[in-house]
C-alpha cells in the first residue's frame, strides 16, 4: 500500500461534514459530503494524497466512503489509482493516463492534498475504423491536476484489461468500492465450500458436492493431485541414477577433464511426476466437538489410479500406451480437498458411445481404463462393476454433469456440450512474417516459406512483397497488388498474428539514437502498424524468449505502450513450449491483446511437465518481477514427451542421406508418434533427409560415445583414415595451461601461447585433427563448449530446435542418439510437433530453416484454444444481454 506510517505532507485542517448527508449502517456515520477548507469533497471525487517522502509525486485516488472516527477523527476510504510509471510501461506511459488497480485503504482525511479531476475516457463507438490515422490525439489538458483512465491493471500479471462493470447497490452506494468489492469476489472464489449434506456417520458429515475457485466436484468427479498427495503400494525403484565414471585414460582422451559437471543437457533426470489421479468416493468434513462439521477442513476419499509406469512394468509400459491411459485400483487415499489441483474426466472405455480417440481429442483433461491394477498380486484384471458406471448411480453418463441446484452458481465453466452447441466461427486471420502455419491472409518475403505456406494452405492468399510496402497499398485505397491478388481491407481482419524478427536491435544495452532509429524502422513497428489500421480482434506477437529483455525491457514496453495507446487490452508472458507436448526446450515470448469489448485471453495452462531448470518463466523488468496467470508451476496432467516418444519409430539413415520419400518401415511405437503420423494411413515418410557432413566432421560424428551426455569431449585422440582417404592428424599439446594445469600423467593440456597468458600465435594453429583445435584454444571461457558434438539422449529432449544443425553451432547438441549423424530434417520437424503429412519446401537447408523458425504447433493450438474460450465468452455474453434487451422491449 502506498502509505506507511504518517504522512508527511498532513495538514492541520478545518473539517466540516455537512450533516444533511449522513448515514449510518449502525457501526458508523457516513458523510455524502465534507467540507475542507472551503473545498467540498464527495463521494466519486478525486484526491490527490501527499506520500511521506516528498520527493515522490502525489498519490492519486477516489474517494468511496467517508465516516467520524470516534479515536482518530474524519476518515475516508480510498480506491488507488496507478500512475503509468508504476506499471510494466514505466518511463515509456503516458504522464496523464493513469490505471484502476485493486488496492484501497482507509485513511485520515487530513492526508488529502487536493482535489484533481480523472475522466474515463471509454473507446468510441467507431473505435475498429479509428486505426491508422496519424492524428496524436490530445486525451486531456495537461495542467496538473487533470487526468485519465481507461484500463484496469493487474500488478502481478502485468494485465491491462477493461474496468470490471461492478455496480453499487442502493444500500451500499455511500460506502462502494470497487477494488473491495473485486478482491472480495475473487477471496469468496477461492474460498473451499461443501454442498448437499448428504448424512453422518462416525463422526464426519457427507456431502454430494464440493466447489473451490469456480470449480464444482461432485462424487464419481476425477482430480489433480500433486504427485506427493497419495503413494501405490507398489514402490518401483527409482530410476538409476547414472553410474559413478571409471577412471579415463588421458593420454587417449585428453579433454575429458573438462567434463567435471554432473549436469547432463537435455536430460530428463529431474523432470517431476505428473499428476496423481484420483476419482471422488466421498467428500467429508470432520464433525468437532460442538456436533457441528468443520467446514474450514473439507476432505476427499478418492480411488488411486495407476498410470501405466506406476505399475510393475514400470516407465517401459508408459512408452507404448496412450498418454491418457490409466488403470482402475481399489486402494484409497484421504486427501485434503484444498491441495486438489483440478478437476479431470476419468471413464471406463467401454462406456464410451464413441471412439476412444475422439473422446481423448475433445479435451486436454480426459482419460480412460480399460483395466484395473491389483499391485498385490501385480496383475491386471477386469474392472469391478463400481469402477465403470462412475460415482452416481442412476444419473447413468454424465455422472453430476448437471449444474446443482443452489449456490454454486457462481462457477464459471463452460460444459463442454455447450461449447459444441456455440461452434464459434473461425476468426479470419492475417499473419505476417508467417513462414509456416495456417490462415487467410500471410505475407512471407522469404520464396521457400511462401511456397511451403501454399502447399499446407491452398486457400491461404500469402503474399511476398514487403509487409510496409503491402501496407501502404491498403492505405492509399488499393484493393489489389501488382498481381492482382485480392488485399484484405480495414474490418476484414479479426486475428493479427506474427513473429517479427528483432535483429537490429536485439542487445540487452540501452538504446541509443542509432538502435533507437533501428527500432523505430522494424517489423516489430511495421507489425504494430498493420495492427493500428486493421483493429483486429485479437492480436499475437511470439518472440524468442530474450524480446522481453532487449534494451532494458525497452522493446516490450514500448510495444506494450502503443497497443495502450490504440485502446487495446493487452498483456505479455514467456512459455515453454516443453510444456505443450513436445521434447524440446523452447521459451518463447508472447505478447497478446485483445479488442475493447473482447476478453483479454489467459496463458494456456501447461499440460506437460518438464525439466524444472528450462521452465523458468518469470520476467523481471525494472527490478519488478512479473509471472504470467499460470499455476501449474510444479506438475502437470501429462508426462513429459522425450526424443524416443519423438522418433524411435524413424528408419536408419545414413550422413547425407537424400531420398525425399521412403517407406516407414514399421509402425508407430508411442502416443506421439500416433498422434504424429495421423489417423490416415501413411505408408510414405517424407524428408527423412539430413545435411551432408565432411569426411572429417563424419569421422568425428562416428567417434562420438552413444552414452548420454557425450560430446567432442570424448573424442579420441588418434590418427583415423577418413572415406576421402586423407589420415587425420593427433592434437598436439604444446604449452602449460595456467588454468588447467598438467594431467594425471604430467602432460601438457594448452594448443596455443595464450593458455600462457601470452597472446595469440597463428602458428600454433593446427588442422585436420579428430578433436578440433579451436575448441580447446577456446573452451575455458566458453563453458568448455559443452554440448557441442552433443548426441540426443533417447530419455531426454532436444535442444532449441534452430534453423541449421550444426555440430560446431551455437547449439551443438545436434547428433542422432545412435546413428552418426546430425538430426534429420524429419526429426526437427517432430521436434516441433510437425504433423509428417506437413509439406515442406526448397533444399535441405530451407527445410530445415522452415522448420526451426516456426511456432510448435502444439504450442500454438494452446493458445488458440484460448481465444476459442474468449470467442466463446463473448458470444454468451452477448446473446445474455439480447435476452435482457428483448425483455426490458417486451416489458415496456
Amino acid at each position: 500500500a502506498p502509505l506507511q506510517g504518517e504522512a508527511g505532507g498532513e495538514k492541520e485542517e478545518d473539517t466540516e461534514e455537512s450533516k444533511d448527508s449522513k448515514l449510518s449502517d449502525g457501526k458508523k456515520d457516513y458523510y455524502q459530503k465534507v467540507c475542507i477548507d472551503s473545498e467540498t469533497l464527495q463521494i466519486g471525487d478525486c484526491v490527490s494524497v501527499s506520500p511521506d517522502d516528498p520527493t515522490k509525486p502525489l498519490y492519486l485516488a477516489r474517494i468511496t466512503a467517508m465516516w467520524e472516527d470516534p479515536g482518530t477523527g474524519p476518515m475516508f476510504h480510498v480506491h488507488w489509482f496507478c500512475r503509468g510509471t508504476d506499471t510494466v510501461l514505466g518511463a515509456t506511459s503516458d504522464p496523464v493516463e493513469l490505471f484502476l488497480v485493486d488496492e484501497c485503504e482507509d485513511m485520515q482525511l487530513s492526508y488529502i492534498h487536493g482535489k484533481v479531476n480523472v475522466l474515463y475516457k471509454a473507446p468510441p463507438e467507431n473505435w475498429s475504423l479509428e486505426g491508422g490515422l496519424d492524428v496524436e490525439i490530445k486525451m486531456v489538458e495537461d495542467d496538473g491536476r487533470t487526468y485519465f483512465y481507461q484500463m484496469w491493471y493487474d500488478q502481478e500479471y502485468a494485465r491491462f484489461e477493461t474496468p470490471p462493470n461492478i455496480q453499487p447497490t442502493e444500500d451500499n452506494k455511500h460506502k462502494f468500492c470497487m477494488s473491495c468489492a473485486h478482491l472480495d469476489e475473487a477471496r469468496q472464489k477461492e474460498i473451499p465450500k461443501v454442498f448437499e449434506s448428504q448424512e453422518e456417520s462416525e463422526g464426519k458429515m457427507f456431502y454430494s458436492m464440493a466447489t473451490k475457485n469456480g470449480v464444482q466436484y461432485r462424487l464419481g468427479d476425477g482430480v489433480f493431485l500433486l504427485p506427493d498427495a497419495f503413494q501405490f503400494s507398489l514402490r518401483l525403484t527409482s530410476p538409476a541414477k547414472r553410474q559413478k565414471k571409471e577412471a579415463v585414460n588421458e593420454e587417449l582422451y585428453p579433454e575429458h577433464y573438462r567434463k567435471y559437471s554432473e549436469y547432463i543437457k537435455g536430460s530428463n533426470q529431474d523432470a517431476p511426476e505428473p499428476y496423481r489421479i484420483g476419482r471422488i468416493k466421498a467428500i467429508y468434513c470432520n464433525i468437532r466437538s460442538s456436533g457441528r462439521p468443520n467446514e474450514a477442513e473439507i476432505k476427499l476419499q478418492v480411488y488411486k489410479l495407476y498410470r501405466p509406469e506406476n505399475t510393475h512394468k514400470s516407465v517401459k509400459a508408459s512408452y507404448h500406451a496412450d498418454i491418457n491411459l490409466l488403470y482402475w485400483s481399489d486402494e484409497e487415499a484421504t486427501v485434503e480437498f484444498k491441495d486438489v489441483q483440478g478437476r479431470c474426466t476419468v471413464v471406463y472405455g467401454e462406456d464410451l458411445t464413441g471412439n476412444i480417440q475422439d473422446y481423448s481429442a475433445s479435451g486436454s483433461d480426459r482419460f480412460y481404463f480399460l483395466e484395473a491394477y491389483n499391485a498385490k498380486t501385480k496383475s491386471f484384471e477386469d474392472p469391478p462393476y463400481h469402477a465403470r458406471s462412475s460415482g452416481n448411480k442412476g444419473k447413468g453418463k454424465g455422472k453430476g454433469k448437471g449444474k446443482s441446484k443452489g449456490k454454486s452458481s457462481g462457477a464459471s465453466e463452460y460444459s463442454e456440450s455447450e461449447a459444441a452447441a456455440m461452434k464459434p466461427p473461425k476468426l479470419r486471420s492475417l499473419d505476417v512474417f508467417s513462414g509456416v502455419s495456417d490462415t487467410l491472409w500471410a505475407i512471407e518475403m522469404w520464396e521457400p516459406a511462401a511456397q511451403a505456406f501454399r502447399l499446407n494452405n491452398p486457400s491461404t492468399t500469402v503474399f511476398t512483397e514487403d509487409c510496409n510496402v503491402l501496407l501502404k497499398l491498403v492505405m492509399s485505397g488499393e484493393k489489389t497488388n501488382s498481381l492482382g491478388q485480392k488485399l484484405p481491407q480495414k474490418g476484414d481482419v479479426e486475428m493479427l498474428c506474427g513473429g517479427p524478427p528483432c535483429q537490429g536491435f536485439s542487445g540487452m544495452n540501452r538504446f541509443n539514437s542509432r538502435t533507437y532509429s533501428k527500432f523505430k524502422n522494424s517489423l516489430v513497428v511495421s507489425f504494430l502498424s498493420y495492427c493500428d489500421y486493421y483493429r483486429p480482434r485479437f492480436f499475437l506477437l511470439e518472440n524468442v524468449r530474450n524480446f522481453v529483455s532487449f534494451k532494458r525491457s525497452m522493446v516490450l514496453k514500448l510495444t506494450l505502450r502503443c497497443l495502450v495507446r490504440m485502446g487495446y487490452q493487452c498483456t505479455f508472458g514467456v512459455l515453454q513450449a516443453g510444456q505443450y507436448g513436445v521434447a524440446q526446450t523452447r521459451r518463447r515470448a508472447i505478447v497478446l491483446a485483445a479488442a475493447p469489448g473482447e476478453k483479454l485471453p489467459l496463458f494456456p495452462e501447461p499440460l506437460h511437465v518438464f525439466a524444472p531448470r528450462a521452465c523458468q518463466l518469470s520476467v523481471v523488468v525494472d527490478d519488478k518481477k512479473f509471472v504470467s496467470n499460470i499455476t501449474r508451476t510444479y506438475s502437470g496432467p501429462f508426462r513429459t514427451i522425450t526424443v524416443r516418444d519423438t522418433m524411435s519409430d524413424l528408419p536408419e539413415i545414413r550422413n547425407g542421406a537424400s531420398a525425399l520419400e521412403i517407406s516407414y518401415n514399421g509402425e508407430p511405437q508411442s502416443w506421439f508418434q500416433r498422434q504424429i503420423r495421423g489417423s490416415q494411413y501413411q505408408p510414405i515418410l517424407r524428408d527423412h533427409i539430413c545435411k551432408d557432413m565432411s569426411a572429417l566432421v563424419a569421422a568425428r560424428m562416428r567417434h562420438i560415445p552413444l552414452a548420454p551426455g557425450s560430446d567432442w569431449r570424448d573424442l579420441p585422440n588418434i590418427e583415423v583414415r577418413l572415406s576421402d582417404g586423407i589420415t587425420t592428424r593427433k592434437l598436439r599439446y604444446t604449452h602449460h595451461e595456467k588454468k588447467n594445469g598438467r594431467s594425471s600423467t604430467g602432460s601438457l593440456r594448452g594448443v596455443c601461447s595464450c593458455a600462457e597468458g601470452k597472446a595469440c600465435d597463428p602458428a600454433d594453429r593446427q588442422f585436420n585433427t579428430l578433436i578440433p583445435w579451436c575448441l580447446p584454444h577456446t573452451g575455458n571461457r566458453h563453458n568448455h563448449w559443452a554440448g557441442l558434438y552433443g548426441r540426443l539422449e533417447w530419455d531426454g529432449f532436444f535442444s532449441t530446435t534452430v534453423t541449421n544443425p550444426e555440430p560446431m553451432g551455437k547449439q551443438g547438441r545436434v547428433l542422432h542418439p545412435e546413428q552418426h549423424r546430425v538430426v534429420s530434417v524429419r526429426e526437427c520437424a517432430r521436434s516441433q510437433g510437425f504433423p509428417d503429412t506437413y509439406r515442406l519446401f526448397g533444399n535441405v537447408l530451407d527445410k530445415h530453416r522452415q522448420v526451426g523458425n516456426a511456432v510448435p504447433p502444439p504450442l500454438a493450438k494452446a493458445i488458440g484454444l484460448e481465444v476459442k474460450l474468449c470467442v466463446l465468452a463473448k458470444m454468451k455474453e452477448d446473446a445474455t444481454d439480447a435476452i435482457k434487451q428483448e425483455k426490458m422491449d417486451t416489458s415496456n
